[in-house]
């Protein structure tokens, strides 16, 4: 099967037509910052050391959202959103 036969998803197709602008971009930083990527999705009491499971379950919830576009963001456009 050639190249030219293979067809693209369409849902990827749009995500990286979207990251490609620069409001795309800025939208795009912000899902990736308001969906907790690089940072600890653990939510705790720092008084008692008690990890809070609900809390913790919402913010992961959240960040696979953000790993879910990701994966259809090609790697060169990705660079622009994650730096």
């Amino acid at each position: 099967m050639s190249e030219q036969e293979v067809k693209q998803d369409p849902l990827a197709v749009a995500i990286n037509d979207i990251a490609d602008t620069k409001s795309g971009v800025v939208f795009l930083t912000w899902l990736k910052n308001r969906c907790f990527f690089q940072t600890s999705t653990i939510v705790g009491n720092p008084q008692s050391n008690d990890i809070n499971v609900h809390g913790t379950l919402f913010n992961e919830a959240a960040r696979r959202v953000y790993l879910d576009i990701r994966r259809n963001i090609k790697p060169e456009l990705r660079k622009r959103i994650e730096q």
